[in-house]
C-alpha cells in the first residue's frame, strides 16, 4: 500500500475529518507505548474510523505518527519561516525556533522515546523539517552563508542545510535525555551554541 504524499491535502471534508481523528488518536496512543505496538485495529477503533481509512493517510501507525507531528511543524514553517526576508528574519527564526521546540517539548514523550530507540523515522522526519526551513531561507535571501571559493553555490546550501538540520536534532534528542521537567530555555541555549558564527540570532 503507498503511502499518501506529506502535502497531499485534499478539499474533501470527510478527509480532513478523518486525518485530524487519527492524528490526534495516535499522539495520545504514542504519548504511552512505541508506535510499533500501536496496530491497525487499536488506531481505527481510537480515532473513530473503519481500519480502512487508515491507508488513506498512510502506510501505517508509524506513517500515521509522522504524519501527524510533520504537519504541526509544517504549520509553524508556513507562519513563521516562508514569509520571511532579511528585515524579519531574527524574529523570525527565534518565534520558529521557540515554537518548534515548544512542540517537541508537549510530544517529549513521543519524541524521547523513538528518537532515542531510532524508531518511526522521527529523526529524519525532523532533520527534513529543518533542512527544508534553512533551504528556504538561503533561498530568500534571509541567510547568506560564507562563499566557498570554486565550489558550486547550491553544493554549498545544501550542505549547510543538512549540517544544521543534523545539529538541531542531535540538540534536541540530547535534551530529551534530562528529567522531567525540562527546562526549554536550556534547549534554547544549547541550540544557539551549535549555530554557525555567522547565523542571525539577536540578542
Amino acid at each position: 500500500m503507498t503511502a499518501v504524499e506529506p502535502d497531499a491535502r485534499p478539499a474533501d471534508p470527510r478527509w480532513q475529518r478523518s486525518r485530524a481523528r487519527l492524528h490526534a488518536a495516535v499522539l495520545e496512543l504514542a504519548a504511552d507505548r512505541p508506535v510499533e505496538r500501536i496496530t491497525g485495529s487499536a488506531l481505527a477503533a481510537a480515532a473513530g474510523v473503519h481500519r480502512s481509512t487508515i491507508y488513506e493517510h498512510g502506510c501505517d501507525a508509524s506513517d500515521i505518527l509522522r504524519g501527524a507531528l510533520r504537519a504541526e511543524l509544517d504549520e509553524i514553517r508556513r507562519r513563521l519561516i516562508e514569509p520571511a526576508t532579511a528585515e524579519t528574519i531574527l524574529s523570525a527564526t527565534a518565534a520558529s525556533a521557540d515554537e518548534v521546540f515548544a512542540h517537541v517539548d508537549r510530544h517529549g514523550a513521543v519524541y524521547a522515546r523513538e528518537l532515542d530507540r531510532g524508531t518511526a523515522g522521527l529523526s529524519a522526519m525532523l532533520a527534513e523539517h529543518f533542512a527544508h526551513s534553512v533551504r528556504l531561507l538561503i533561498e530568500h535571501g534571509a541567510v547568506t552563508p560564507p562563499e566557498v571559493p570554486d565550489d558550486d553555490p547550491q553544493a554549498v546550501a545544501e550542505t549547510v542545510a543538512a549540517t544544521i538540520a543534523a545539529a538541531a536534532v542531535a540538540v534536541i534528542a540530547v535534551w530529551l535525555r534530562s528529567p522531567e521537567p525540562r527546562d526549554r530555555r536550556q534547549l534554547t541555549r544549547r541550540w544557539r551554541l551549535v549555530l554557525p558564527p555567522w547565523w542571525p540570532i539577536g540578542d
